[in-house]
């Protein structure tokens, strides 16, 4: 999966994405610039910058990243 941009607009979108991306056995990174963390961490998204665009990354299949990618449109970046 190549890197899918998002930005988190509060708290309440960190709950909601670990919600999302927690339902899928591929293991997802999110990175702000060099700095990575595990996707489904909130703890570890929290220690990050929420204001900067952020880069998802993961290993699932073409299918799931397709259904992955319409589950989380609200916080996509273009």
């Amino acid at each position: 999966m190549e890197k899918f941009p998002i930005k988190f607009h509060d708290v309440a979108d960190v709950r909601k994405f670990v919600h999302v991306v927690s339902k899928y056995d591929a293991d997802f990174d999110l990175y702000c610039g060099s700095y990575c963390v595990d996707a489904k961490s909130i703890l570890g998204i929290m220690t990050m910058d929420l204001k900067s665009k952020l880069l998802l990354s993961g290993n699932c299949e073409p299918r799931e990243k397709d259904q992955l990618m319409n589950e989380l449109n609200w916080i996509a970046v273009a």
